[in-house]
């Protein structure tokens, strides 16, 4: 019996944004000409809000349902979720709200 369905969800989701994410560090690596194909920079940021928001939603039920899944991994990813969306939504008000204000 596979175990671990549920984290096959998160490493699933969270390979997808890292590829998404990594795409975006290897054009802007590329130099400074480049910055006119990196406006997507927000879409970024915005996309992984959207996945700590699914993690939570998953984590989050996983602990009332019934799941093989162990309820403690299930509480740790929730916290770490519950953190990184503090520090994404605390980057991305400093990084795109604020600069809307000052301009």
């Amino acid at each position: 019996m596979f175990l671990f369905p549920a984290a096959f969800f998160i490493g699933l989701l969270n390979t997808f944004v890292h590829v998404v994410m990594y795409s975006y560090y290897g054009l802007a690596a590329i130099g400074p000409h480049m910055q006119k194909y990196l406006w997507w920079k927000k879409y970024l940021t915005s996309l992984q809000l959207v996945q700590f928001v699914l993690f939570l939603l998953h984590s989050g039920y996983n602990l009332f349902a019934d799941c093989d899944f162990p309820d403690s991994m299930n509480a740790l990813v929730f916290v770490y979720c519950v953190s990184l969306m503090i520090l994404f939504l605390n980057f991305y008000y400093q990084s795109y709200h604020n600069k809307r204000k000052q301009k």
